[in-house]
């Protein structure tokens, strides 16, 4: 380590001064140094905006639907033969709209965006979970994800562990930037 002249010690990686700020680059965009490489920073902006707009449509969608259809839904909470009785009503009223609040909060300040990218992941690892249980159990019923009314099966399970790897990706990057 150097020392500055105010005798303060300055870190170095590689023998060089680090740069922990990045610099503007010739055109003006943000570079930043790592590990001696140059990345963009704003391939990862565009990245995790590509996340964010691809998860909060999924949610948007799905939530709104449904909302518009609140009966076939909570029959689908109920053929999940998870819930007791006293509960299907109040989750079949309140997973749609928690979908579509999550699908806006993403586009909000990053305190909201960390809540909503918390929610989206329970909610997926929730969903995962009961549709794992219903096909263990061998019970016939409709996903109740987007409207459709198609027997649920094993590629339900594999579409949410996809959506759930986005999703993870999304949080993580959200998070750097």
């Amino acid at each position: 380590m150097k020392r500055s002249e105010d005798g303060r010690r300055k870190p170095e990686v590689g023998g060089r001064k680090s740069e922990v700020g990045g610099r503007k680059s010739e055109d003006g965009s943000r570079k930043s140094e790592v590990g001696g490489r140059k990345s963009e920073v704003w391939g990862s902006r565009v990245f995790v905006l590509g996340l964010r707009l691809l998860i909060s449509g999924l949610f948007l969608y799905s939530g709104w639907i449904k909302i518009l259809d609140s009966e076939a839904f909570m029959a689908a909470v109920q053929g999940y033969q998870i819930l007791p009785d006293a509960l299907i009503v109040p989750v079949a009223a309140l997973v749609p709209w928690l979908e579509v609040w999550c699908a806006l909060a993403l586009w909000i300040t990053p305190p909201f965006r960390r809540a909503a990218w918390m929610w989206i992941l329970l909610m997926l690892l929730v969903f995962t979970v009961a549709k794992i249980s219903v096909l263990q159990r061998g019970i016939a019923t409709s996903c109740g994800c987007s409207g459709s009314d198609a027997l649920m099966t094993w590629k339900d399970v594999w579409s949410n562990l996809i959506w759930l790897g986005l999703s993870v990706s999304g949080w993580r990057w959200d998070r750097r930037g």
